[in-house]
């Protein structure tokens, strides 16, 4: 070899190291960006605040704790209050009526008259009803998001237990639990029922950005029938155009005015006549046909028009206004006005259950892991991975600092597809957390040791992940069939492990493989 063909060769060994060293360069840097996206967040403008658009862990009931709910069939009667006219004034339990201020002494100060009557009558207390009960609570806890949850029926009386995940949703949820979810949209002066459940088809929230701030809106959507029925509704419960005071019209199909809180209170019995209308501002509006919205006996849109014939189909309710800009302002009720629109489309959505239930039973169960207790599981786990990646630094040098880093962006992607995936972490996710990291510490040593004084490190590594994919395979096939399993520690366990065998060959494969092989063959 003369010595201009010794220059070339020395030229393009440098120009292959610097390429070489460009792309170590780029996977490291794709590493940092992945590990901050998944440790820090993406944070982007919405609603004018910074929001992280990476979506939270979930936490399983073993870690979060849980509520244990006692639904049992109402025994009690249901009264009936009428004044001296016949008129009914309120309706429900004893205790439901003493709730709302009429208590004995009240009733009998006002003359008013107490019929009552079974509130599960005999004939409806049947296995079919309350396993159809039981289905539409099923059903409501699914449209509420919640999928960590247990539901037992005794068969023989109906009574039921529910088990759920404690969070900041769980009282809002269990405040639908006990209600029967009947709808009906009624003319205010006859009470005849124009719409009912059976009409509805979907109902959901929407949001409305406007000067004044977010307007939250229930927007029910009505089947075919219902479709037909509410536009010769509009048409007949139409607001005169001299009417000047349109504040509770209809505008095609959106309810403009805003409920208030004491309309949505418990929506369990029928509030006094006098609160479900509104003043009037003519004698034109008094004498126009209006139609109340009524929910389990509670008028939540008292005295609505329609300002046109509605062609859509769907009816939008608004529940409020408030801020996106301070919501952790005390006297700010947007989330309150989210909460209560998603509690009124859960109840409508869903159906009527024809078993009456009481709340019975609300306990807090505490989980046994505590938030230090998982702190300091995970500090030591930590420790122990430092001590083991530091030896792989020591034992490898350069490589076991590559592998290192490698590492750290294993991890990273693990968590962020957990997160994205809205996998639940329970006990058993973060023992699959440790057993993942331990694989993958091993598939890396095996890597390291495989490839030290090799010449075709390229081959070699390859051989080791086909070697490690087959010895995965038996614990692949235990994580998916535990992953189908509905005990939270047990699937948990089983969608972290199945994740964490499949993000770890692939990732080693693009990543690691590459950043081991460029020190190799300088």
């Amino acid at each position: 070899m003369n010595k201009e063909e010794k220059l070339k060769k020395e030229q393009k060994a440098k120009e292959i190291n610097k390429l070489k060293g460009l792309r170590i360069a780029l996977i490291i840097f794709i590493i940092i960006l992945l590990s901050l996206i998944s440790f820090v967040g993406i944070y982007v403008k919405d609603k004018n605040e910074m929001s992280d658009i990476i979506p939270d862990f979930i936490l399983g009931s073993d870690i979060e704790g849980n509520r244990i709910i006692q639904l049992d069939v109402e025994t009690d009667e249901t009264i009936t209050l009428t004044d001296s006219t016949g008129s009914e004034i309120a309706k429900g339990t004893e205790e439901e009526l003493s709730n709302q201020g009429y208590t004995e002494d009240v009733i009998t100060q006002n003359g008013y008259t107490k019929t009552s009557e079974a509130t599960n009558k005999e004939e409806n207390l049947t296995s079919e009803n309350y396993e159809k009960s039981k289905q539409i609570l099923i059903n409501r806890l699914q449209t509420s998001g919640i999928t960590d949850y247990k539901v037992r029926q005794d068969k023989n009386n109906g009574n039921i237990v529910i088990e759920l995940k404690e969070d900041d949703s769980t009282d809002d949820i269990i405040s639908t639990l006990s209600e029967v979810g009947k709808f009906e949209l009624k003319d205010s002066e006859t009470e005849e029922i124009l719409l009912n459940n059976d009409d509805v088809k979907d109902a959901k929230v929407l949001y409305n950005n406007t000067q004044a701030g977010v307007n939250v809106y229930l927007e029910i959507e009505f089947n075919k029938q219902g479709k037909e029925k509410l536009k010769e509704i509009s048409k007949t419960y139409n607001s005169n155009t001299e009417v000047e005071d349109t504040t509770n019209t209809v505008a095609n199909n959106t309810v403009t005015n805003e409920i208030t809180e004491e309309d949505l209170n418990a929506a369990e019995t029928t509030n006094e006549a006098t609160n479900t209308t509104t003043d009037s501002t003519t004698d034109t509006e008094e004498s126009s046909k209006k139609v109340d919205m009524v929910i389990d006996g509670t008028t939540i849109a008292p005295g609505q028009q329609f300002s046109e014939e509605n062609t859509t189909g769907t009816l939008d309710l608004l529940i409020g206004t408030g801020s996106a800009l301070t919501t952790d302002d005390e006297n700010n009720n947007l989330d309150k006005y989210v909460t209560q629109a998603q509690t009124i489309a859960s109840l409508i959505k869903n159906g009527v259950m024809p078993i009456k239930y009481s709340l019975e039973g609300n306990k807090y169960i505490e989980s046994p892991i505590t938030i230090d207790l998982l702190k300091n599981v995970i500090i030591a786990l930590t420790a122990i991975a430092v001590v083991l990646f530091i030896f792989l630094i020591i034992k490898f040098r350069v490589n076991g600092i590559l592998a290192t880093i490698s590492n750290v962006g294993f991890i990273a992607v693990i968590l962020l597809i957990l997160r994205l995936t809205n996998v639940e972490i329970g006990i058993g996710g973060i023992i699959g957390l440790g057993l993942i990291q331990l694989l993958n510490y091993i598939l890396l040593y095996m890597l390291l040791k495989a490839v030290k004084g090799k010449k075709d490190n390229d081959k070699v590594m390859k051989n080791i992940l086909v070697k490690f994919c087959m010895m995965s395979v038996p614990a692949y096939i235990i994580a998916i069939v535990f992953a189908f399993n509905s005990f939270i520690p047990i699937y948990s366990f089983g969608m972290v492990v199945f994740w964490g065998i499949t993000t770890s060959i692939i990732y080693n494969l693009l990543a690691t493989k590459n950043l081991i092989i460029k020190v190799e063959e300088k």
